[in-house]
């Protein structure tokens, strides 16, 4: 993933009216702190993402790194009658919820190319009057950018502490953006900073444990790990919390459910309402930076390969092969666990779609003009002819949704589980100086059938309930009347001597 700096942009025209929009911004802001749940509820969250994508306009972007395992280059063996050993299922309890729409992390990819500004206005603004003035299209009205001084001198001299202009115009653009949907917003510099983990695809915390205490109908702050995200947002042990991003908190929900809503993609931020043992509640803007590291765990269970992939980094296809090469054991069917995968590198998940498939639609990409691009897999796929399965719960979300899709309406995999989250828009980030950023959705990615995946999710061919602990043992079952005609065996192929 490249990230290339775009050029200052000094028109004072331009730049006044950029002024103008701060001011919908401190609006906005304080709107999103004292504003209630959504009414209208989507899917629930994925592992509290985000997902991060690697750029997908291959004319302008660098794709994520596909290269061989270093000393490794694993190759799919036929072999027959090799006995096999049984594996631990995993999964995690978790009951069925509906929920709000929350920030899972988003699809992120560096912008390369300058954006297109339109010239708001060819005349200058003169002052307002009694009436409104007349101006271009495209321009703000002059009583807009009175108001705005207005309401800037009146914090000037009036607010209970001093607040310096840089701090009152940061906060007008975060709110400009964090009104536009959930995955917008604006990075300073610690967080564009943080940000950069995006293209590992890590999963990062917050440094918090929470417990529903019954004795308070409230979730409560247990504990506040020193020096984390958290701590530093002020965040204190005994602290309600009341709501995640846009999903209300009450006795209904699991503590997975918390756990998932408060962790995701490293960089990405979660906005938590929080009051002080019930006194007023405010808005806390805490991001992820305490990164997890996330194996593959991979085991193979009367014949099956199960392999768990937690989230989609750059060099996700390498980790999922040598995974399999470490089994050292003959597979003849694969069991792909995407539970509470919260996505992460587009371009990852296709790559292990293209291990599936041969020149196969993934994913379409549309922006506000239509398609931008349509994503196929690529190369000859090493395992075209292994039988093929997918697990996955409501905390699925964004690249993890699109290789489900893409296997589903191929016809290449049967899923099993829930319906998963439905998170799939795509952010770009906008280089605003070489420490500051904008997070904007730019783009939204449909199904290799053109579906909409955003807000609807991925549903499953076979609906599991019940507590997933037991749904791996549900899908092995079933494998067993699958026709399974070859046995595979992944051996790494040495690398060649150097003298």
């Amino acid at each position: 993933m490249v990230t290339q700096r775009l050029k200052p942009l000094f028109n004072p025209t331009f730049k006044r009216h950029v002024i103008v929009l701060a001011l919908w911004g401190i609006g906005s802001l304080s709107h999103a702190a004292s504003r209630s749940t959504v009414s209208s509820p989507v899917k629930p969250p994925a592992k509290s993402a985000t997902s991060v994508s690697a750029k997908t306009n291959k004319t302008a972007l660098t794709p994520a790194i596909t290269q061989a395992i270093a000393g490794v280059n694993p190759t799919a063996l036929p072999v027959s009658g090799v006995s096999t050993l049984d594996g631990i299922p995993d999964g995690a309890d978790d009951d069925n919820l509906t929920d709000d729409g929350a920030d899972d992390g988003g699809e992120v990819d560096i912008t390369s190319t300058t954006p297109m500004v339109t010239n708001p206005a060819t005349q200058p603004i003169t002052p307002a009057s009694e009436q409104i003035q007349q101006v271009a299209l495209g321009a703000v009205s002059p009583v807009t950018v009175e108001k705005f001084v207005k309401m800037i001198d009146i914090i000037r001299q009036n607010y209970v502490t001093n607040v310096d202009d840089e701090s009152l115009f940061a906060n007008a653009m975060a709110g400009t953006l964090t009104a536009l949907d959930p995955y917008s917003e604006y990075l300073d510099a610690n967080a564009f900073e943080n940000l950069r983990l995006f293209t590992e695809g890590d999963i990062g915390s917050i440094g918090v444990s929470v417990s529903f205490h019954a004795d308070v109908d409230s979730w409560v702050f247990d504990d506040v790990l020193p020096n984390s995200p958290a701590a530093k947002a002020g965040i204190q042990r005994g602290n309600y919390l009341h709501q995640i991003n846009d999903n209300k908190l009450d006795s209904t929900r699991t503590p997975q459910d918390v756990e998932q809503l408060l962790t995701g993609i490293a960089g990405t931020t979660a906005r938590l309402l929080v009051s002080d043992k019930g006194r007023r509640k405010h808005l806390v803007v805490v991001q992820r930076t305490l990164v997890q590291q996330q194996a593959m765990s991979t085991n193979i269970i009367n014949g099956a390969a199960v392999v768990q992939i937690p989230v989609f980094q750059n060099n996700t296809q390498q980790q999922f092969l040598m995974a399999l090469t470490k089994l050292n054991q003959p597979f003849s069917v694969l069991v792909l666990d995407l539970r509470n995968n919260p996505g992460g590198v587009l371009s990852a998940a296709n790559d292990i779609a293209s291990l599936f498939m041969n020149d196969k639609v993934v994913v379409q990409i549309k922006n506000r003009q239509g398609i931008q691009e349509v994503m196929r897999t690529h190369g000859k796929a090493q395992f075209a002819d292994l039988p093929l399965v997918v697990l996955q719960n409501r905390y699925s979300a964004s690249a993890a949704e699109v290789l489900t899709s893409a296997l589903q309406n191929n016809l290449r995999a049967k899923v099993y589980g829930e319906t998963s989250y439905g998170k799939g828009s795509i952010q770009s980030i906008v280089p605003l100086n070489d420490s500051e950023a904008v997070k904007l959705t730019v783009a939204h990615y449909y199904s290799s059938k053109g579906e909409k995946i955003d807000g609807v999710g991925v549903k499953p061919d076979v609906a599991l309930t019940g507590a997933e602990t037991g749904w791996q043992d549900q899908v092995l079952a079933d494998l067993q009347t699958t026709k399974r005609s070859n046995q595979f065996l992944l051996k790494p192929t040495p690398t060649p001597q150097s003298f």
